[in-house]
């Protein structure tokens, strides 16, 4: 499967706006709490508006990234691929949009290319909106609710809520369920942070998976930094039946994922340009 396939998938200024609609919205403002995850998200008083430049949307403002991954798959007799391979990705917010129900909405055109002295190749368009009270980005069929808000470092959501989490895909030819038992929670924010070549003073880092079992790998975190948007980003979607031998190997629970793994990719994504 080639880098930029799979890194499509999971996985970038309302302030004047919110000043005056905040008040309005305070009652549902932790609606979104994730109640399985027995965390919530705090009321700050007052709410802490700069926390909406996690998700800025601005025609013009683009990112760029060097996104490194490796794709597992199958080979003939039981043995395993391990294809890596390096893509430079451009994410702009290019136009605007009206949403059916009125809402004003973010075009994202992403551009990928092979190396840096390449020529930029248009890949795909994306959606991103956001209220008093959410941040939203569509990928394709893929609705995600990104952030939520007010923010703290005790919030947690269902940011998978409009996705089956049961959906099959296929990854280089396999299929796979990517968004089985995702949760999303806040690790910290507000915190400086060395990403790259990049120092930020303010960044937000959100666990969007964090789980295994002895067949399945699900990792997904992502830092935003304030009036840029996403700075990182690391996925582990992968499967394995190494545990299911008869009998289980020894070394079952304690093989690292990237030596069991038979199928699906790690994929790291760390910012290099931005305006």
């Amino acid at each position: 499967m080639q880098a930029q396939a799979i890194s499509n998938i999971p996985v970038l200024r309302f302030l004047d706006h919110f000043r005056h609609t905040a008040n309005a919205f305070w009652a549902v403002l932790t609606v979104f709490a994730f109640a399985c995850s027995g965390r919530h998200t705090e009321q700050p008083v007052p709410l802490d508006l700069d926390h909406f430049a996690y998700f800025p949307l601005q025609i013009g403002k683009y990112i760029e990234y060097k996104v490194d991954s490796v794709v597992y798959d199958f080979a003939s007799g039981g043995a395993t691929i391990q294809d890596s391979s390096q893509t430079f990705v451009k994410e702009i917010v290019a136009d605007t949009l009206r949403g059916n129900l009125g809402e004003l909405q973010y075009v994202i055109e992403r551009y990928e290319r092979a190396d840096a002295g390449a020529l930029w190749a248009f890949k795909s368009a994306s959606i991103a909106n956001k209220s008093v009270t959410e941040a939203i980005r569509t990928e394709g069929n893929w609705r995600f609710l990104k952030l939520v808000f007010p923010l703290d470092r005790r919030s947690a959501w269902d940011g998978n809520l409009w996705i089956d989490e049961n959906r099959e895909i296929e990854i280089a030819g396999e299929r796979m369920r990517p968004f089985t038992n995702w949760a999303y929670e806040v690790d910290s924010i507000d915190v400086q942070a060395l990403v790259g070549q990049f120092s930020f003073d303010s960044t937000l880092l959100v666990t969007e998976a964090d789980d295994s079992n002895v067949i399945e790998r699900r990792l997904s975190r992502v830092r935003y930094a304030k009036h840029i948007g996403v700075v990182w980003r690391e996925q582990w979607i992968l499967d394995s039946q190494y545990c299911n031998q008869v009998p289980p190997p020894a070394d079952c629970e304690t093989r690292p994922w990237e030596q069991k793994a038979e199928k699906g990719y790690i994929l790291r994504q760390t910012i290099i340009s931005f305006n």
